[in-house]
């Protein structure tokens, strides 16, 4: 297994003392008596993870639309992806969306290969409650990718998930669980196994327009004989100063074999 302990612990030490210092320095003076409540640091449903945007309890009041960009360095080769994340209001505490892309594979041997992504389409319901809420959802995935390609299974996938969040003063923490049904290939492509999602993350409002992300996130191996992917992802999200949009990244560094060697993610997104 490889150990990346000496890149993770600096970071998150580099990380949390400058979302604190910010944090500190965004605190509103003490209000007198019978003063109306202030909003805290902007509307925490915008706040969103990185690899669990679906799997988690925050539910956007209007509309997310992102154009969202990941590289993936594989210990075999690399992978490109691009495309939209689109959320949206279907009621209040449901919220319903859909993600695809073009991707684009460069193995190491071989032949390079790209084209249209699977579509992941989802929903999912939050519980009413205050700071603390739980939701649950499930996620279809659509089988548009071209397996003999290589870009997919040819399969359709079903996940059923479960998250709970609490919005605090200072911070927001989130924890998320699921189980995933991956469909079976046709031969030659190996075997595939239903999987298990576990994952957690803390979000630091710096500020109402910054916010820093540190979210870890595990999975069982989606492929016999493959290995779990464990992942710890560190980001950022920074709104506009009209708070309509912006643009959010993070890097992601592996926890175990089966996750790539590091991932980078980056994205424009407009809220409405």
């Amino acid at each position: 297994m490889r150990d990346h302990r000496f890149v993770i612990i600096p970071l998150l030490l580099l990380l949390l003392p400058i979302a604190s210092g910010r944090a500190l320095a965004q605190a509103p003076p003490y209000a007198a008596p019978g003063a109306p409540p202030k909003r805290g640091v902007g509307d925490r449903n915008e706040r969103r993870l990185f690899q669990r945007f679906v799997e988690d309890a925050a539910v956007s009041t209007g509309g997310w639309v992102e154009m969202q960009y990941t590289y993936d360095n594989l210990a075999d080769g690399s992978r490109h992806f691009l495309g939209p994340n689109v959320a949206f209001k279907i009621v209040n505490d449901v919220e319903g969306g859909v993600r695809f892309g073009w991707v684009d594979v460069n193995p190491d041997t071989g032949s390079n290969q790209s084209g249209l992504s699977d579509v992941d389409l989802y929903a999912k319901y939050r519980f009413p409650g205050g700071r603390s809420r739980t939701a649950v959802g499930a996620l279809v995935k659509l089988p548009s990718a071209d397996e003999t390609k290589g870009l997919g299974t040819g399969r359709k996938d079903v996940e059923m998930f479960a998250a709970w969040r609490a919005d605090l003063e200072a911070v927001s923490i989130t924890a998320n669980a699921g189980i995933r049904f991956n469909g079976e290939p046709a031969a030659p492509l190996p075997s595939t196994d239903n999987s298990f999602l576990l994952g957690g993350a803390i979000l630091l409002p710096a500020s109402p327009r910054l916010t820093f992300v540190i979210e870890a996130t595990f999975e069982t191996e989606r492929i016999e004989g493959a290995s779990d992917d464990a992942r710890l992802t560190l980001g950022f999200q920074a709104r506009n100063r009209k708070g309509h949009g912006g643009f959010r990244g993070g890097v992601a560094v592996p926890l175990s074999d089966g996750a790539p060697d590091y991932q980078v993610i980056a994205g424009a997104f407009l809220t409405y």
